[in-house]
């Protein structure tokens, strides 16, 4: 138990220059452990989102589902990485957006009464979600931008020189799924990048 807050203690240490020691243990005794089997959902679209997840193991996708059932991927957040509903918790409403296991996964999960009491009192809590959350508005903007003005190949770039390893990990159809493609078009894409870095002799 103590080695799954510890992994906690370390990020927030290794994310901000000197925070307080009493504000990190006030944070740790907020979080519980919660372990997840594979295709469990963290959220589900039909809910308000009500917690905030610091995954320690596995991954977890961000998903929407269309009428016809077919299922969108809008992100995919591994290890070491908080996850939440963040429009939801915003509005105090239920969205459209699931948030489901991939693998089997544990977390360390705060109700968002508890989120809210670290917000309002722990400055420490404030700087990490202060620097956690404009890292990822940076990261969406910057993907969003692409989607705007580039091309399948472009945000293929994107993924593979920002999250290299959902490649080689995940299945093609979320990837695909996550830069707006096919899975056929994304594998035509990889095929052609592979022609060109082979050598010619």
């Amino acid at each position: 138990m103590k080695d799954h807050f510890h992994q906690l203690e370390q990020f927030i240490r290794s994310s901000l220059s000197n925070p307080i020691d009493a504000e990190i243990r006030m944070i740790l005794e907020r979080f519980q452990l919660e372990e997840l089997g594979k295709g469990e959902y963290f959220k589900r679209e039909t809910e308000m989102c009500n917690k905030v997840g610091f995954i320690l193991e596995g991954s977890l996708r961000h998903l929407t589902v269309k009428k016809n059932g077919e299922e969108s991927t809008v992100r995919i957040t591994q290890s070491n990485n908080f996850v939440t509903d963040m429009m939801s918790i915003r509005m105090r409403s239920k969205t459209p957006l699931s948030i489901k296991t991939i693998e089997a996964s544990t977390l360390l999960v705060a109700p968002i009464q508890e989120v809210d009491y670290l917000l309002e009192t722990n400055l420490t809590f404030n700087r990490l979600i202060r620097e956690y959350t404009a890292d990822r508005m940076a990261e969406v903007g910057k993907l969003y931008l692409i989607f705007l003005t580039g091309s399948a190949k472009d945000r293929y770039r994107f993924i593979l020189e920002n999250n290299p390893k959902l490649l080689k990990k995940f299945p093609l159809r979320f990837i695909a799924s996550m830069i707006g493609i096919t899975p056929t078009q994304l594998s035509r894409i990889r095929n052609e990048k592979r022609k060109k870095e082979q050598p010619i002799f």
